[in-house]
């Protein structure tokens, strides 16, 4: 009976199960416990790998024990697989403190679960956040690459001077073409170059300008300034200066960035335009705008100083006869040595103009009440100017001229006036037999009518 026990204490406890002693002899009713306890335990084993299908064969209570426990073992086996699967409605409520452990470790699942998936929404944020970030900042320095090489390619290619000028410090930079545009080499140049001081004296409106910018006196806007600079060979150069000013995390600009042209081409095109437009093509002289400019001059002059001055209206005798024997060319070499001979008989304050044709007007300016006398010195000297004769290929050409002088303020004092009673005086002449010149007199205005009316009936021919 002990042994019987014994064996049963031994199932009882899990060890391994010896066979049923044959010693136990006939004694069927502990067989029999020993054959159930043999099949329950083999059943919980199965339980405990996870094997829930096999039919319970034993009978009495303990097998509805068994059923009901492997039916609940199966039904927490399929709540796992769908926690596992992202149900954590699941819930376990027929197990006692297990369920509540279960249920808690679910609901943490559940937190947990969550959490990394708002990290992981968060993490893919960033990684979206920071390939934008690479995206934009290759793009960037791709952009930044395209436009150094496109402002290198400018510098190199553009024939302007580029400056960059740091106010604060007084440094600036410049490119290689605004040197060779000012004869400097880099060394040579001082990096606080003064623009003011090398500006030429009759720009000094614009030195004023930049020595206010260079010492921060004022802040222009963007501008554009044109003037002459000395260059490293003593010369001036006309350039146009444009700069920006540049504020840089600042309340007022400290850096100027500009441009510097070269103009001295358009400056001498400029200057040729405005001599052409002002002077006679053929000879040089002063034309009828240049001769307005000029008798306004002379007249504030000679009010201003109480003087006086000589207006002589000029034409060749004969000048047609020249252009239908000779030719026009040698009509035009007549009338520039004309010009050159009246000019070299006046003083280079005096003017002399053509005003078309073989008219020709010049004004010499003397003391008043010396009018005769003055006017008597200088035809002396036109006159006899005139006998050195001209060359003008096929013949030597004596120069043959007839003049009619009005005086300011004597004759008249406005300019339309001066114009008219010389005109008439040069009609007075060709009446004396021309080659001569003539004084206005009221009785100048006579002939001149008197001529122009001939004239016009077709009895003489025009001057």
């Amino acid at each position: 009976m002990d042994d019987d026990i014994k064996l049963l204490r031994q199932i009882l406890s899990g060890r391994s199960i010896p066979p049923f002693p044959e010693t136990s002899g006939e004694n069927t009713e502990i067989k029999n416990i020993y054959t159930e306890l043999t099949t329950i335990r083999a059943i919980l084993m199965k339980f405990a790998t996870g094997h829930f299908e096999d039919e319970i064969t034993i009978r009495g209570a303990i097998a509805g024990y068994l059923k009901t426990l492997q039916a609940n073992l199966r039904h927490l086996v399929w709540q796992v697989q769908q926690v596992a699967e992202g149900d954590f409605s699941q819930r376990v409520e027929f197990m006692g403190d297990f369920s509540t452990a279960f249920n808690s470790m679910v609901v943490q699942l559940e937190q947990s679960l969550t959490e990394l998936k708002e990290s992981e929404r968060r993490l893919l944020k960033l990684n979206d956040d920071l390939q934008d970030e690479i995206r934009f900042r290759k793009t960037a320095e791709r952009d930044l690459k395209h436009s150094e090489e496109r402002w290198n390619l400018a510098v190199q290619c553009s024939r302007d001077g580029i400056w960059d000028m740091n106010l604060d410090t007084k440094e600036a930079w410049y490119s290689e073409r605004f040197l060779e545009m000012f004869q400097y080499s880099p060394e040579e140049l001082p990096k606080d170059l003064r623009w003011d001081l090398l500006i030429h004296p009759e720009d000094s409106e614009v030195a004023e300008f930049l020595r206010k910018l260079y010492t921060k006196e004022e802040y222009p806007p963007p501008f554009s300034v044109e003037c002459r600079i000395r260059c490293r060979d003593n010369n001036y150069l006309w350039v146009r200066i444009r700069g920006m000013p540049i504020k840089e995390d600042t309340s007022s600009p400290n850096r100027i960035i500009g441009v510097t042209s070269d103009i001295s081409l358009q400056k001498e095109t400029e200057t040729a335009l405005a001599y052409r437009a002002m002077h006679d093509n053929l000879t040089g002289l002063p034309n009828r705008y240049l001769l307005d400019d000029r008798l306004r001059q002379h007249v504030a002059n000679a009010l201003r100083s109480g003087s006086a001055f000589i207006f002589v209206m000029m034409d060749l005798d004969n000048f047609k006869g020249v252009n239908d024997t000779l030719g026009h060319a040698a009509g035009d070499i007549l009338l520039i040595e004309l010009g050159k001979r009246v000019s070299a008989c006046i003083r280079n304050t005096d003017t002399v103009a053509r005003l078309g044709g073989d008219e020709f007007v010049f004004v010499y300016t003397c003391a008043k009440d010396k009018e005769l006398f003055a006017t008597e010195q200088v035809m002396n000297r036109l006159y006899q100017s005139f006998q050195t004769q001209v060359d003008l290929g096929e013949v030597m050409y004596t120069i043959r001229s007839s003049m009619g002088v009005s005086f300011f303020p004597k004759h008249a004092t406005d300019i339309a006036s001066l114009f008219e009673r010389a005109d008439e005086a040069l009609y007075l002449a060709k009446e004396k037999g021309k080659n001569t010149y003539a004084i206005w007199e009221p009785a100048a205005k006579e002939v001149a009518e008197k001529v122009n009316q001939e004239t016009k009936a077709g009895l003489r021919p025009t001057r």
